[in-house]
């Protein structure tokens, strides 16, 4: 099945999952992380990976870079 031919509820169905709505998933405040530099550096490509309006864009310009700095 290709990706596109996926939708929430099928997920939900085939592997039998629920969906809790309605709960904060991130606390009511978070404390203030200052960026790297290069993680700043990485994140000027924003608007590129946005223009390129894929999935694996975002995933490895600003998804990924950010969770690396997270850990």
């Amino acid at each position: 099945m290709s990706y596109s031919q996926f939708t929430i509820d099928k997920v939900k169905q085939d592997f039998q999952l629920t969906t809790i709505e309605g709960v904060r998933f991130l606390p009511d405040s978070m404390e203030e992380l200052n960026l790297s530099s290069r993680l700043q550096a990485i994140l000027e490509n924003l608007p590129w990976a946005i223009a390129v309006d894929t999935e694996k864009a975002r995933s490895e310009v600003i998804i990924n870079p950010i969770l690396l700095a997270l850990n």
